[in-house]
């Protein structure tokens, strides 16, 4: 079984935790000065720190560590033009399965059969596309993935005219195949 949440998930709860830890200890000490009763809210504080130390804990022992490429900040909004259909999902998984498949294997486990020639391996993209937005997804598989061997699989034109690559529909239907096949929608 996979941890359901990154690294990076677990240090951005841990983040919440302590601006809440941080409200409550304010509230204490504002109560405390006032002579009111100030322990209920300094027991929360304490009780949000311990959950902190719980965070962090899990974040570097057990989640998985996914380290995300940048991306534009204007990328993250895009939103998929293809229509959320069988078909559109069923054209994105043809095409996953004849392009993708060979390094992050038939389900996205990056468990393909080049996987293991590759370093860094392929990421677990049942676990890795849910934690991103679409216009993200859509820009790795655009452009690539700098420091792995993710290549960019736009449309290019050779100089003999031929095209190489997929069209914007073709990449934005393999996103909406990847989406729901981390979502249990199709058969993993």
């Amino acid at each position: 079984m996979i941890f359901p949440i990154s690294r990076q998930g677990m240090q951005d709860i841990a983040q919440f935790l302590i601006a809440g830890a941080v409200v409550f200890l304010l509230l204490a000490l504002v109560t405390r000065y006032r002579g009111g009763e100030w322990r209920r809210f300094a027991i929360g504080t304490g009780a949000l720190g311990v959950l902190v130390i719980a965070s962090y804990a899990l974040a570097f022992t057990v989640a998985p560590n996914i380290p995300t490429p940048p991306v534009p900040f204007t990328a993250r909004f895009a939103q998929n033009p293809t229509p959320d259909t069988t078909q559109t999902i069923e054209a994105g998984r043809a095409l996953f399965q004849a392009n993708c498949a060979i390094c992050h294997g038939p389900r996205g486990l990056g468990d393909g059969p080049q996987a293991f020639l590759l370093q860094p391996r392929p990421v677990n993209l049942q676990l890795h596309v849910p934690q991103h937005a679409q216009g993200e997804i859509h820009y790795w598989i655009t452009n690539g993935v700098a420091g792995t061997q993710m290549p960019a699989w736009k449309e290019q034109r050779a100089a003999d005219g031929s095209v190489t690559g997929l069209t914007d529909e073709q990449r934005w239907s393999i996103v909406r195949y990847l989406q729901a096949l981390a979502t249990g929608k199709v058969d993993r």
